[in-house]
């Protein structure tokens, strides 16, 4: 079977062909060659597509996603960035200011990411001062995607203001049903969150419309979101809010990667499946169900994605890896940045592996 992946999209021209792409997945990603840069004293090797995350944590989380990736740890991390507020904004955004210096001119992807970045309008806010003034100095954003459960959205309208005028590309907007209890039951909001009620939601999201891009992002759940009939009631749903790109994400894929937990064994025994879901939407490339076109697949160095459009949206099944992501992570390639609310710049998600710049220890410690 001959076929290039020299681009992390590829269409599939036959149905044998996408049967290798579902079956091979992520495995067929080819990395672009490396970017050396110095900074921080030292040469390091970055994959072009780079990401930066400042990882939002000002406050804690106001819901408790049930699948949150944020309470996940592997035997050998030393502590979840999670558990560390920022507790010092000017500090905070002066670090953040100093670590993205070197990387001026290299085009770097936003990914505002951690816990929920809008429950703190004002830390958010001077976030975004402080990014655009970095642009402003030739630090390159060529996308920039917020992932939010929209809670912030909905009590601080202005964010949605703040976000259009930063230039964002899109809002990656969490719901994981349509049915407002049951969607409750897998994000579990704070009891005083307007959000987590399905007038205030479709509310926001009808505003946000007219000011920002807005993808849903549905995590599929035997309690929730499991089969293909689900699949095309959320996107009849999200249809009349306007929305017109959907993703459908498969609970990454543990593999015995991270210490057992209620929030490790609640993915595991909720887990559905990308694999059925994808037979029966496409089957074959002949047979395709009925109002679903196939338009291509992704293969990322930890994802795989397959498009479709569907009834006038794009919609998106996704599966992931976290052993691929851990794997790709120890390679001498810098795969991601993350600013850590300790202030330490690393390329993983614990703030003590892959380190590039860290503060330095107060004296006396």
């Amino acid at each position: 079977m001959a076929f290039s992946l020299g681009n992390a999209f590829q269409v599939a021209a036959t149905s044998a062909e996408l049967a290798h792409f579902r079956q091979a997945a992520w495995r067929l990603y080819q990395p672009a060659a490396p970017v050396a840069l110095q900074a921080f004293g030292q040469a390091w090797q970055l994959r072009p597509g780079l990401t930066f995350t400042p990882f939002a944590n000002a406050v804690r989380c106001n819901a408790h996603c049930a699948f949150c990736s944020e309470e996940l740890q592997r035997a050998a991390d030393h502590q979840l960035t999670a558990k560390r507020l920022i507790d010092d904004y000017p500090a905070y955004f002066a670090r953040l200011a100093q670590v993205l210096r070197p990387f001026r001119g290299f085009p770097l992807g936003l990914s505002l990411s951690g816990l929920e970045a809008t429950a703190e309008p004002r830390w958010l806010r001077d976030l975004l001062a402080c990014l655009r003034g970095l642009e402003q100095e030739g630090v390159v954003f060529d996308e920039k995607v917020l992932y939010t459960n929209g809670s912030g959205l909905a009590t601080s309208p202005d964010l949605g203001l703040a976000l259009h005028d930063f230039g964002l590309t899109r809002l990656e907007l969490s719901r994981c049903h349509p049915d407002e209890a049951v969607n409750q039951g897998i994000m579990r909001f704070n009891r005083n969150q307007p959000i987590r009620h399905n007038a205030v939601y479709e509310a926001t999201v009808r505003w946000l419309h007219g000011h920002l891009a807005i993808k849903n992002s549905c995590i599929l759940t035997r309690v929730g979101v499991a089969t293909l009939p689900d699949v095309e009631q959320y996107l009849a749903w999200a249809a009349g809010l306007g929305v017109r790109q959907v993703v459908f994400r498969e609970l990454s894929r543990l593999e015995g990667s991270y210490l057992p937990n209620v929030f490790t064994d609640w993915i595991e025994a909720q887990r559905v499946p990308i694999e059925p879901l994808l037979a029966a939407v496409v089957p074959s490339l002949e047979n395709p169900r009925a109002g679903w076109h196939y338009a291509g697949s992704t293969f990322g160095y930890y994802y795989y994605n397959e498009h479709y459009r569907y009834q006038g949206l794009d919609v998106i099944f996704e599966t992931s890896s976290y052993p691929a992501l851990q794997a790709a992570t120890a390679t001498e390639v810098v795969q991601k940045l993350i600013l850590h609310s300790d202030g330490t710049l690393s390329g993983d998600w614990d703030p003590q592996s892959r380190v590039l710049s860290c503060l330095p220890a107060p004296q006396g410690v």
